[in-house]
């Protein structure tokens, strides 16, 4: 992974656009990054966490993000899209998403107080006896449509971090280290 773009993921709503001269480099308590360089090689590290890729096709310019609560709940994905707007001139309504393997609701039990932070996400909450769950995929989804991004233009992985065993899951108990994922533009046939 020497020759990628590595954040120093701290939880957090910082986003940085990079480029080329970036690449085998850290950029410190980042969790998101931008480009329109095609020699740019971006990362995202993630365990349970949703890794978010953003492309936009009219500007040829993409982006990662790492979103736990934390971050969703500090506002990474409105970060990640404001940039891009910003630095590219990204129409949200042509932008793609892909929101990557992620921990499953069933899997996400979480306290009451993490719970609360997301009471305007009613279908992301879900009570079994004492329990709380919650669904981080469904939060982002929903905080991406606000954005004006299009449904039919955010694609959610299905995999679950925790049932899929090729994954890394920091709930599960045969943790390694979370799964790196590399992001590069297109390039064209």
């Amino acid at each position: 992974m020497k020759n990628t773009i590595v954040m120093q993921q701290v939880h957090g709503k910082n986003v940085v656009k990079v480029d080329f001269s970036d690449n085998g480099k850290i950029i410190k308590e980042c969790d998101g990054i931008i480009t329109n360089d095609s020699k740019a090689v971006l990362s995202v590290h993630a365990a349970d966490c949703l890794p978010l890729f953003f492309y936009s096709p009219t500007t040829n310019s993409i982006g990662v993000a790492h979103a736990g609560w934390r971050g969703l709940e500090n506002r990474i994905i409105k970060e990640t899209v404001r940039l891009l707007n910003k630095e590219f001139d990204v129409k949200n309504e042509k932008l793609l998403v892909f929101i990557g393997p992620h921990i499953c609701q069933k899997h996400y039990e979480v306290g009451s107080d993490v719970a609360q932070k997301f009471s305007d996400y009613k279908d992301a909450i879900k009570k079994d006896k004492e329990k709380t769950f919650l669904d981080l995929g469904v939060i982002a989804v929903l905080q991406l449509i606000s954005m004006g991004v299009k449904k039919k233009n955010i694609t959610v992985s299905s995999d679950c971090t925790f049932e899929n065993k090729n994954l890394d899951s920091f709930r599960r108990k045969d943790m390694k280290r979370g799964t790196r994922y590399v992001f590069t533009l297109p390039t064209s046939p």
